[in-house]
């Protein structure tokens, strides 16, 4: 093991056993599924504690837990998190996701635990550990009621897991909610946005007229990137809109005509590659080179050289073209649509809430360019935490690519966490955190989306709390999970449970 000196050892034991040792992309959760219930059969006969687990047809499992001798009384907790992980790396060969485990390690100051070159999948596995870990604590002093952990699926790709919960086949009985997937100690997260993705195509030809053209590769990389809710806030580039903004430079000094265009792979996390090939007349090609080498220099002098709390924007960006074969390419006129559209499209915060002080209330993230034989498309994730401004967003969004010929399938929302600040279960997880981490906590909603939402559309009358550890670069391979913070959330939640006789509902 390469965590095995860390703690609290059951939770890192689990989290490098079975969360880091199993596959488990988005979509792709059936071995994450078997490895967790053929690890809770194996700890109910090591111990003699029979831990009741239900999967409905979504693929969501449900652990039940039996309360300690006579504390079967005692309100019943919901503990919940997400098996999946958004999968990216930077490795120069790729990465196989579907087949390899994630190459752990701990960082060189001993703080942080993160993967080598690829997502660590701490987002959500470090809650999922947490929660399992509770399940077989050895701590005599540890007393608690009924306990019911459930595991979604799908959450980071369209949070089906949990709009397709049968509460039948479950059978939750928990009407208070502790979700594990937030990533900052010391907050308690209350509420959170509703969204929902947008997939455009456009139909073109592609001619393999080649005579008088020059065909050049533009490739964006070397980007922060980050998770499209929680640090859409911040000033990174994306590399969609890079390559889209050099293209628009390229098309105002000759014709030109796009081959492909790809850049992302998920909804939820901001571009950080793109490769776009095209060709531009030979007559024309120093005009395109200085006019795409005028507007590299302006885009490097913003995000390598400005400055925000002493640190570059995006260090690493680098934008390359170089001379590729000849291709098939779009006409000039479908072309200049895809650009134009594209360039349109909108990407970031659009406004700040007027309600709740530095919280982003609606957004976009351009995630998807994608070129396949026939055809272009585009993925556009929205936010918002107004529902009816989160529609009007979108059918602007969707506008805009209507108006350059597009389709658009505007796919299903989902619902925003209206905030309860006045919530009794708040209060008192509120009161055992602080004691525990010995400062005052933070109460916040945010931008990013989680699933308290929708359950709480499937359990009326449920409170819910959303908690977890530090984790940083979600959805990114810079992502990693502060060591410590993961000993006090276990400590807090031990304690929560072991409290529930003070609780007032």
């Amino acid at each position: 093991m390469v965590l095995e000196k860390l703690e609290p050892k059951p939770v890192w034991e689990i989290f490098e056993n079975v969360l880091v040792a199993t596959p488990r992309p988005s979509k792709k959760e059936a071995r994450i599924r078997r490895a967790v219930s053929e690890w809770t059969r194996n700890q109910s006969v090591r111990r003699g504690t029979r831990i009741d687990v239900r999967e409905d047809e979504a693929g969501n499992l449900l652990l039940r837990i039996p309360a300690s001798p006579g504390k079967e009384q005692w309100p019943s907790v919901l503990l919940q998190g997400h098996l999946d992980m958004v999968c990216e790396t930077n490795r120069p060969g790729g990465y196989d996701f579907d087949t390899l485990p994630i190459p752990i390690k701990i960082a060189s100051d001993g703080n942080w635990v993160c993967a080598d070159g690829t997502t660590l999948g701490s987002d959500n596995g470090i809650g999922v550990s947490l929660a399992l870990a509770l399940t077989i604590d050895e701590d005599s002093g540890f007393v608690h009621g009924p306990i019911e952990v459930l595991l979604t699926v799908d959450e980071e790709t369209g949070l089906t897991g949990a709009f397709g919960m049968d509460l039948n086949i479950l059978g939750i009985t928990g009407k208070l909610l502790i979700n594990l997937d937030s990533e900052i100690t010391g907050t308690i997260t209350i509420g959170s946005a509703g969204g929902g993705d947008m997939i455009m195509e456009k139909k073109v030809l592609f001619s393999k007229g080649r005579a008088g053209l020059q065909f050049l590769s533009l490739e964006v990389s070397g980007l922060l990137g980050g998770h499209s809710g929680v640090d859409i806030h911040l000033p990174r580039a994306n590399a969609n809109k890079i390559v889209a903004r050099l293209l628009s430079a390229a098309q105002s000094v000759a014709e030109v005509k796009l081959c492909s265009w790809n850049g992302g792979t998920k909804h939820n996390a901001i571009t950080r590659e793109c490769v776009a090939v095209f060709a531009v007349p030979k007559t024309k090609s120093d005009a395109v080179k200085r006019a795409m080498e005028d507007e590299t220099a302006a885009i490097l002098g913003y995000y390598r050289s400005q400055v925000q709390n002493a640190k570059v924007l995006e260090p690493e960006m680098s934008i390359n073209w170089h001379q590729a074969e000849a291709s098939p390419c779009m006409s000039a006129k479908e072309s200049t649509q895809v650009i134009r559209t594209i360039n349109s499209i909108p990407h970031g915060y659009r406004n700040f809430s007027p309600d709740v002080p530095e919280l982003v209330e609606t957004s976009s993230n351009l995630a998807v360019v994608k070129t396949e034989e026939g055809s272009i498309s585009m993925v556009v994730s929205a936010r918002s935490s107004v529902d009816r401004e989160l529609a009007a967003f979108r059918n602007s969004i969707a506008d805009l690519a209507w108006l350059g010929g597009w389709s658009v399938d505007m796919k299903p929302a989902y619902p925003g966490w209206k905030p309860e600040p006045g919530s009794a279960f708040l209060s008192f997880v509120k009161k055992h955190y602080e004691a525990v981490y010995g400062a005052k906590v933070k109460i916040e909603a945010i931008h990013a989306g989680l699933e308290c939402g929708i359950i709480g559309a499937h359990i009326p009358g449920i409170q819910m709390v959303s908690i977890g550890p530090t984790v940083k670069g979600a959805h990114t391979p810079d992502e990693k999970v502060k060591i410590s913070d993961v000993g006090v959330l276990y400590s807090l939640l031990k304690r929560v449970l072991g409290s529930l006789p003070e609780l007032r509902v």
